[in-house]
C-alpha cells in the first residue's frame, strides 16, 4: 500500500545543512521558486496517486508566483491535493531570514468538493527541529459556490527562521495556487524562535480514552418513530448485561446514546423541517413511561441486584437536533415565534432543547443512570452554513457550563472530521463506514484506527446485519482493535441498527455462529477478545 514516503519521498528537513547569514534587508515573498517537501498524516488511496488527485511535491506551482484566473478546478495554477487526512508543506528558505507574514490562496468550488480547509497553521524553525507556531490562516469562506479565497496572517513580531512549514487539514480535495512568506534574507534582527512546549492538541497520536468520554462502550439506542416499538427493559436487559441462557452473567455496555431514528430527520437525503411540536414529541417518547429511558433505569437496576453491585449505574447521552435553517416558524420559545434563519433564534431553540431534555432527566429522578452530555446528531459539518461555527461553538459552551461533554460521530472522511476540536466538540467517536459494502477492503478499519488514533478520537464499531458477511465484518472490527490497540486503548461506539438491534437477534438466536456474534462482543468489551480467530485480507492489509 501506498504512503507518502513513495509518492512525496522523504519529508525530514536537513537539519545539518550549513547556517547561511546574508545581509538582504529587502522585504520580498522568500518562497518565491523554491522547491517543497510534503508530509501526509493518513495513507493516500491507490485512485489518488495521479497528477490530477495529488501534484508530487517536485511541482512548482506552489511558490512560482502564477495565481489562479478561474476559481476552477481546471486552472492549471492550483497545486491538488486529496484525501491523506492534512498535510505539511516544508520549505527550506536556504538562509537565516527574518520573516514576518504569510498568504496564502485556496480554491472553494462545491460541484467538486474541493473545499476550503478550516484553517492553515503556520510554523517557523531556525534548524529544522525546534517548530514555533507564529500564525494561523482562518476564515477561509465564501457564500459563492466557486471562489478563490485569499487571507494572509501578519505575525506579531519577525522571527528568525530558516525553515517554515504550513500544515492544514485534507478531508476530500484542497486547491491551492500560491503559499507565501514575507520578510527578508537579513535574519538578524528576527526574534528567536521558541519551541512550542505544549503537545500538538490537533495530532495527539492517541486515542480518546474512557476517562476522557466518561463511558468505555457506548450503545446507540435509536427510539422515536412511527411504526417502531419502543424500548422494553427487555430489549435493554441483555445489552446492559452479558447474559447465558437467560441468566444475568456480567455487565456489558456501560453507556447508552439516545437519538432518533435517521427518518425521523432526514427525507432521503434531505433534512426535514422540523417544528417545536416535533422536536416536543421527540423529547416525550425520549421519556415515555416504563419505556426508553425507563425502561434502561429498570433493566440497569435489575442488573445491578443480580450482580451484587452497590449502585450499579450506566451513563447516557443525549441528543441535539440541527434547527433547519428554512424553517421560518419553528415554534414559540420565550415568547418568540422563532425564525431558523436568524442565528439568535436557532441558538435559542437549541437552548430550550437542551434544557428541555435536562429538565426532564432530572424529573425522573432516576437512580441508576447518570447524564453524562449531549451528541451532535448530524455526521457531517455543512460549511455552506454560515451560522454553523458559532452556533456550535455556542452550543458547546452551553452544554460545558453544564458540567456535561459534547460528542459527534463523524462518518469516513467526512466534512470536518478532522477539525473536531475546533468545532467545539469534547470529544468525536470516528466511523469506519466498512461494515455496509462488500467492496471496502479490510485495510479501511486499519486506516480508520490510524486516524483516529492521530487525532485522539475514539472508534465506532457498526454491525451491518446479521447474515454470515456481516458476522464476519463485525469480527474483524474486534480482531482490528485487538492489532491495533483500540480494543484496551480508545473507548467505542456501537452502531447495530434499530431495536431491538443485531446484538439483541444473536444473543437470542439458536445459531451458533449467529449466537457467537454476541459473545465476542462480550469479549471484545471485556478486552480479550482474541484475533487469531479472524483472518484477513492479506493483500488488503497495510504494508
Amino acid at each position: 500500500m501506498a504512503d507518502y514516503i513513495e509518492y512525496y519521498g522523504d519529508a525530514s528537513v536537513d537539519k545539518n545543512a550549513p547556517i547561511v547569514f546574508e545581509t538582504d534587508n529587502l522585504r520580498r515573498n522568500l518562497l518565491l521558486g523554491l522547491p517543497q517537501k510534503i508530509k501526509v498524516y493518513e495513507r493516500l488511496a491507490e485512485e489518488t496517486l495521479n497528477d490530477w488527485s495529488n501534484c508530487k511535491a517536485d511541482c512548482k506551482s506552489l511558490t512560482d508566483g502564477v495565481y489562479a484566473q478561474k476559481a476552477e478546478c481546471g486552472d492549471g495554477a492550483f497545486f491538488r491535493f486529496t484525501g491523506g487526512g492534512a498535510r505539511s508543506v516544508i520549505y527550506d528558505l536556504g538562509c537565516i531570514c527574518s520573516v514576518d507574514g504569510a498568504k496564502v490562496g485556496v480554491l472553494k468550488e462545491d460541484s467538486t468538493a474541493v473545499r476550503t480547509p478550516a484553517r492553515i497553521c503556520v510554523q517557523l524553525s531556525e534548524n529544522g527541529e525546534d517548530w514555533q507556531t507564529v500564525g494561523e490562516i482562518t476564515n477561509l469562506v465564501s457564500e459563492k459556490e466557486s471562489d478563490i479565497i485569499r487571507k494572509e496572517v501578519n505575525f506579531c513580531k519577525a522571527y528568525k527562521a530558516r525553515f517554515a512549514r504550513f500544515t492544514f487539514p485534507v478531508a476530500v480535495h484542497v486547491f491551492i495556487d500560491q503559499f507565501e512568506l514575507f520578510g527578508c534574507r537579513n535574519g538578524e534582527n528576527g526574534a528567536e524562535i521558541v519551541a512550542d512546549t505544549a503537545e500538538n492538541s490537533d495530532y495527539p497520536d492517541c486515542f480518546c480514552t474512557a476517562k476522557q468520554l466518561g463511558a468505555k462502550d457506548v450503545l446507540l439506542a435509536y427510539f422515536c418513530l412511527e411504526g417502531k416499538d419502543p424500548i422494553s427493559k427487555d430489549i435493554f436487559l441483555p445489552h446492559v448485561a452479558y447474559m447465558e441462557n437467560g441468566e444475568i452473567k456480567d455487565t456489558l455496555f456501560d453507556s447508552f446514546l439516545f437519538l432518533p431514528y435517521v427518518a425521523f430527520l432526514y427525507d432521503r437525503y434531505d433534512k426535514r423541517p422540523l417544528t417545536k411540536k416535533d422536536w416536543q414529541f421527540y423529547i416525550d417518547q425520549q421519556y415515555l413511561n416504563g419505556f426508553n429511558m425507563d425502561a434502561l433505569e429498570a433493566a440497569a437496576e435489575e442488573v445491578g441486584e443480580k450482580l451484587g453491585i452497590k449502585d450499579f449505574k450506566v451513563s447516557v447521552f443525549l441528543s441535539i437536533l440541527y434547527p433547519v435553517v428554512k424553517v421560518k416558524e419553528f415554534g414559540v420559545v420565550d415568547g418568540k415565534n422563532l425564525d431558523f434563519s436568524l442565528l439568535e433564534d436557532r441558538k435559542a431553540a437549541l437552548k430550550w432543547l437542551i434544557d428541555e431534555q435536562v429538565k426532564g432527566f432530572k424529573a425522573k429522578n432516576y437512580k441508576h443512570i447518570t447524564l453524562n452530555g449531549f451528541y451532535w446528531f448530524t455526521e457531517e459539518i455543512n460549511y455552506g452554513d454560515l451560522q454553523l461555527l458559532e452556533l456550535l461553538k455556542y452550543t458547546t459552551d452551553y452544554v460545558r457550563d453544564m458540567g456535561l461533554i459534547t460528542t459527534w460521530i463523524p462518518y469516513f472522511h467526512a466534512s470536518g472530521y478532522d477539525d473536531w476540536r475546533h468545532l467545539g466538540f469534547d470529544m468525536a467517536c470516528y466511523q469506519p463506514n466498512y461494515a455496509f459494502n462488500q467492496s471496502i477492503p479490510d485495510v479501511r478499519l486499519f486506516d480508520a484506527s490510524k486516524t483516529a488514533k492521530l487525532l485522539g478520537m475514539c472508534i465506532e464499531l457498526e454491525s451491518g446485519g446479521t447474515d454470515k458477511w456481516n458476522i464476519e465484518r463485525m469480527k474483524k472490527y474486534y480482531a482490528a482493535g485487538a492489532i491495533t490497540g483500540y480494543m484496551k486503548d480508545a473507548a467505542h461506539m456501537y452502531y447495530q441498527g434499530g431495536v431491538p438491534g443485531d446484538f439483541y437477534y444473536a444473543y437470542k438466536s439458536d445459531d451458533e455462529y449467529l449466537h457467537s456474534m454476541y459473545e465476542d462482543t462480550y469479549k471484545f468489551i471485556k478486552g480479550v477478545f482474541d484475533p487469531e480467530t479472524v483472518k484477513f485480507n492479506e493483500e488488503d492489509l497495510p504494508k
